[in-house]
């Protein structure tokens, strides 16, 4: 098949898909993956919004792996886009190019319901008062379930309940499992062992990676789509991580205090005198556990702080871990079945691995490393993070799989992509820019507002840009996202709002808040509703999608600069300077740049969107770097004139009322 023709405005896709509109843009895109499979090269695109790029990219791999019987890992960042491709492109391509071939979503395996675990609850009582009704409905749903996966459940299961019947890789079974012809999970591996394409997340895949390349099947290429989100997932991945709610799971495991549920109440052979030995050792690693995250929380003092000094406090936890590992061996020559033998066996090598993550952390053993400990709520961990994950992506990846694309609408800063090549090991291979098919010149405005204190004069600066908002929303009348870069600026902005919305100071406006409800929940309120308002952090600069009327205006409050003193952030600032680079130069700027390039996106998703972008940051007109923050975005109408704002919201939306 010619790939070009495919795409032709007479071609297969415009007789298969209803208002198909012939681009360019995606056009070049799959040639140059198609030539770059052919060649046997790693590729980078960027692919602005609208281009098309999973059809893009879909097409030349699916064709080549028919031929050359080959497997493709797609990764992307979001769910959204993995249920998209898994539900929509792939099924949509898979009936209108008519081919034969295969695919599969592949999840973790603690997403899969264990027939054996769920029986053992039920049959072992290892369920609580309140997981009763709970657990009959799971009983009902595993007989009409087909995959086995929460994510299709039509029920919400109790979180605790869950943990108690998922699939949990350490106490698998396999093969000796007595449910392994009926196991979901282990029907899931088969259909991925035989299919051309493989739909996972980069959580996944680089757990993958951490695992010894033992999660996912064998497979020769890869497409990472969202690949500006690779640094920051295989980072997490990549390093160690202890924190009380890890102790707290093993203990309870072992044996639970408050409802004397666990593996002892559960070994009928286990003597008393046993039992109460264990139980003195598991009491041993409690109440070391308290006084280790006691201290740890008292020096981190309610922050996230990074931690410089080895032995920064006494390992409580090194000897009653090891202690409790040796307690648990006498019981595997005790153990009347293989399933007995295999959970102690999965909880001494926990113990261990406690002992030697805990250790590595307070020795800072690991070099190259960031030490770093978070208080989260109820939530207390310490962890290593690696530095530069570079070197380790290269040898990994780029020097094991031939080809690996790398695809966003976010890689490069005004064309250059020598920033992420930099951060992720690509030192080959080709890059491609491809602009949006989309009109931003006709349909987009930039505002940026003259007299806004600069953010170092942080009451100034507030004040400002609450006003500045209130102008803004009394001519949009909601229907905007706010983009903050922290919760403590989101928040008090979302009561100040709130306050003037009292007063009748706004048009009768309701404003939604990340962190009121899951994020999805919040997105399709704001989709549905009237007079909105959506004030978002973090996740809501990229990933999220709102097509249409529902968002007209994206308000960017703040230069979205990663904060110096992230622990992180500032170890790799820290290693650029030694290196002797400019850490805001080389690093802050294009990575608050490629950010910048996020939030802007969200605004413009379909041919047919409209609005305004509001740049609230004074520095992106009086800072020698402003200038690269705006030339990196599409060619758009600039204004400085709220007036002309008003003027250009009336031109696009009131005549198309009235029309």
């Amino acid at each position: 098949m010619n790939i070009s023709n495919m795409f032709a405005n007479d071609g297969i896709l415009s007789h298969r898909l209803e208002n198909y509109e012939y681009r360019h843009q995606q056009v070049i895109m799959a040639e140059a993956i198609a030539d770059n499979i052919n060649n046997n090269s790693h590729l980078i695109v960027e692919a602005g919004t609208g281009v098309g790029k999973s059809l893009a990219y879909l097409i030349p791999f699916i064709l080549w792996a028919i031929k050359e019987n080959k497997k493709v890992v797609i990764s992307t960042f979001t769910k959204a886009l993995q249920y998209q491709l898994v539900n929509k492109d792939i099924p949509f391509l898979k009936d209108a190019l008519s081919l034969d071939f295969s695919f599969a979503l592949c999840v973790g395996g603690e997403n899969y319901l264990c027939l054996r675990r769920l029986n053992q609850a039920g049959s072992h009582g290892l369920f609580e008062l309140d997981e009763t009704e709970a657990l009959k409905e799971l009983f009902k749903w595993k007989d009409r379930t087909k995959t086995g996966l929460k994510s299709d459940m039509d029920f919400e299961p109790m979180p605790k309940l869950w943990q108690k019947v998922c699939r949990e890789g350490d106490i698998c079974f396999g093969k000796k499992c007595s449910y392994y012809d009926k196991c979901f999970y282990q029907r899931a591996k088969a259909v991925e062992r035989k299919a051309h394409i493989l739909i996972t997340n980069h959580h996944l895949f680089f757990a993958h990676i951490a695992s010894g390349w033992n999660v996912l099947p064998k497979f020769d290429s890869i497409v990472f789509d969202e690949a500006h989100q690779l640094e920051d997932v295989a980072s997490g991945y990549l390093g160690i991580e202890v924190s009380n709610y890890r102790i707290k799971n093993l203990i309870n495991t072992i044996s639970n205090p408050f409802t004397r549920k666990g593996l002892l109440s559960r070994l009928e052979w286990l003597t008393p005198q046993t039992i109460s030995e264990i139980n003195l050792l598991t009491n041993k690693v409690r109440r070391a556990g308290d006084g280790f995250f006691g201290v740890l929380s008292e020096k981190l003092d309610g922050t996230t702080k990074r931690i410089r000094v080895e032995n920064f406090i006494p390992n409580l936890l090194k000897e009653p871990l090891i202690n409790l590992s040796e307690g648990l061996k006498p019981l595997m020559k005790s153990a009347e079945n293989y399933e007995d033998e295999k959970e102690i066996l999965s909880l001494i090598d926990r113990c261990i691995t406690l002992s030697s993550d805990i250790d590595s952390i307070i020795s800072q053993t690991l070099t190259d490393h960031v030490y770093w400990g978070e208080i989260d709520g109820k939530r207390i961990r310490i962890a290593a993070t690696p530095i530069d994950i570079s070197s380790t992506l290269r040898e990994q990846i780029f020097e094991n799989i031939k080809p690996v694309i790398l695809t966003s609408a976010t890689l490069s800063v005004k064309g250059d992509f020598s920033f992420l090549r930099e951060r992720v090991g690509l030192n080959n291979g080709n890059e491609l820019a491809l602009d949006s098919p989309f009109n931003y010149r006709e349909n987009v405005m930039i505002y940026t507002p003259n007299g806004i204190s600069d953010p170092k004069d942080t009451e100034e600066f507030k004040r400002d840009v609450i006003d500045s908002i209130k102008f803004i929303l009394n001519i949009t009348h909601g229907r905007t996202l706010i983009l903050f870069t922290s919760y403590e600026m989101l928040n008090k902005a979302y009561d100040a709002l709130n306050r003037l919305n009292s007063s009748n100071r706004l048009n009768s406006l309701n404003f939604l808040r990340q962190g009121e409800m899951d994020s999805y929940k919040l997105i399709e309120e704001f989709k549905n509703g009237d007079n909105l308002v959506l004030l978002g952090t973090h996740t809501f600069w990229q990933g999220i999608d709102i097509p249409g009327d529902a968002l007209q205006c994206v308000i960017i409050v703040r230069l979205p600069f990663q904060v110096p003193d992230d622990p992180v952030t500032e170890a790799r600032l820290e290693k650029l300077k030694e290196n002797g680079k400019n850490p805001f130069i080389h690093y802050q700027i294009p990575n608050a740049i490629l950010m910048f390039k996020q939030g802007f996106g969200r605004l413009i998703r379909t041919q047919s969107d409209k609005g305004i972008v509001a740049i609230l940051d004074p520095r992106v007109r009086t800072r020698f770097y402003g200038e690269r923050f705006l030339s990196a975005l599409p060619d758009c109408i600039r204004t400085d004139s709220i007036e002309k704002v008003e003027e250009f919201f009336d031109e696009i939306y009131h005549k198309k009322i009235k029309a």
